[in-house]
């Protein structure tokens, strides 16, 4: 008990740190913060509960009883799919070394006690984006549950799977990171990229066989591969035994065993440095404007982010080719592969909080400095269209995606970008706290998929081109927004200095 009074002092101190960093940086209180992150949980639920009504119109028939069963494991094998590939994004994005955690080296608290903590709020928020993205599963559980015991049931072990897919992912990442240092004798952003590649290796093989080749309702037999959890969850869930009760019990000390051995592990003295790349490079011109987008431009490649996607976007290209083979994956490809382009622009996130706390020293030092939200705003593109051009050159090579499809994939680039400057200027990034990489890629990824999804919807029976013109104009809006926001931030350098 002792041991979890500390993991919870710790997760409430991480928490009451985030929030007041973040109202330092904005300006606001710590009030209005709380009143922010809870308004984005609403946002979270909402935005789930659409998914879920879209769901439930395509789901009108009643099912039978004999695909039941069928259903819910697909469901509970995508649930699973979601929240570990989030598990991955999370560990990917957060700084390897925070400042409480030097701290808490001081105390009397165990390693594992300390990283345990520090995650808690992090996995708090996973679960809820994992649960908003597949509330689908939900719907699933509702419209083929023969009674209200039945959904209680269902809907307990769909948390519980969630739960347990993301401890399970976020342990086995921090196992295979210190096997890639240790092991390996491998870079801290060369490890990292090692334990996403065979995380997410994990989690497809877990979960890929169920969504892509559904079970037949007649196949018999049993498998070793029948106590994947996404398996054993869905049995527990349409016909609950003792047996599947137990194994579900035994993957969920599992995950809480491979966390805490995860955690125990020693973390990087510092954090993740990139590669030095542009080294010797010089602004095009000698003014303050071009000055800046120097600058912006050598702290986006040069994050050790930027190097973690150009590793693994060559195996996203990858692994989309060869799932084309596959015939019950060939609708989703062409979306699949019109993704990869947009994932360089959206690290743009992280570029206003990695140098926020510098923004004052051109002023400071000059007398006046350029406004730094263009130069950065242009320096993210640039960073990001290095690795998107060979993606998308590639795609369209291998016919992944029409070249038609073309325009559409650069105005998701440029909707992307905007919206990845205006969450990180709204959640600025900070090396210190990793819970800020984690709501401010929550909210990157609900205004995104919100809009997309909203432009989708509002341009079904629209005419061509409109849906272009929809995105342009959102982009506009989002790119308005971060220039406010941006400003505001700007009239409090003279206070940082």
């Amino acid at each position: 008990m002792n041991g979890l009074r500390r993991i919870a002092a710790v997760g409430a101190a991480s928490l009451v740190l985030w929030t007041r960093e973040v109202a330092r940086l904005l300006g606001t209180t710590t009030r209005a913060v709380r009143i922010g992150a809870a308004l984005g949980g609403v946002v979270a639920a909402l935005f789930g509960l659409a998914l879920a009504v879209v769901a439930g119109q395509q789901l009108t028939a009643e099912v039978p009883e004999e695909l039941r069963s069928s259903l819910v494991r697909t469901s509970f094998a995508a649930a699973a799919l979601t929240a570990g590939l989030v598990a991955v994004v999370l560990c990917v994005s957060a700084p390897a070394r925070t400042a409480l955690q030097n701290l808490l080296d001081l105390l009397p608290v165990s390693r594992a006690e300390a990283r345990i903590g520090q995650l808690a709020p992090v996995l708090g928020a996973g679960l809820l984006y994992s649960a908003a993205l597949t509330s689908t599963s939900v719907v699933v559980i509702v419209r083929t549950s023969p009674g209200a015991g039945g959904i209680v049931l269902g809907l307990f072990a769909y948390a519980l799977l969630l739960m347990a897919v993301l401890l399970l992912t976020v342990g086995l990442f921090s196992l295979l990171q210190t096997a890639g240092r240790a092991g390996v004798r491998l870079p801290a952003t060369y490890a990292s990229t090692f334990a996403g590649v065979l995380s997410i290796a994990a989690v497809l093989g877990a979960t890929a066989p169920d969504i892509l080749a559904p079970p037949s309702t007649g196949a018999a037999g049993w498998s070793p591969g029948e106590l994947l959890p996404s398996r054993i969850f869905a049995r527990a869930a349409v016909s609950f035994d003792a047996g599947s009760a137990a194994v579900a019990s035994g993957w969920m000390l599992l995950a809480a065993l491979v966390l805490w051995v995860g955690s125990r592990q020693r973390s990087p003295e510092g954090t993740r440095a990139g590669a030095p790349l542009l080294r010797g490079s010089r602004p095009l011109a000698r003014n303050p404007w071009f000055g800046r987008l120097w600058v912006e431009l050598l702290v986006a490649v040069r994050n050790p982010q930027f190097l973690v996607t150009a590793l693994l976007l060559p195996l996203g290209v990858a692994a989309v080719a060869a799932l084309r083979q596959v015939p019950a994956a060939m609708l989703i490809v062409p979306a699949l592969a019109g993704a990869l382009p947009v994932l360089p622009f959206v690290l743009a996130v992280q570029s206003v909080g990695r140098t926020m706390a510098v923004h004052w020293v051109p002023t400071l030092a000059a007398g006046s400095g350029a406004p730094w939200r263009w130069p950065k705003a242009l320096a993210a593109a640039i960073a990001g269209s290095f690795l998107a051009l060979p993606v998308l050159i590639a795609v369209l090579a291998i016919g992944l995606i029409p070249v038609a499809q073309l325009p559409d994939v650069l105005l998701r680039c440029l909707l992307g970008l905007v919206t990845a400057l205006l969450c990180g200027a709204v959640v600025p990034y900070s090396e210190d706290q990793p819970l800020s990489a984690t709501v401010g890629g929550f909210l990157l990824a609900l205004l995104y998929m919100s809009s997309t999804l909203a432009i989708g919807w509002a341009t079904r029976s629209a005419a061509p081109g409109t849906d272009r013109l929809l995105f342009v104009a959102v982009a506009i809006v989002f790119a308005g927004l971060f220039a406010v926001v941006a400003a505001r931030h700007a009239s409090r350098e003279p206070g940082r200095a």
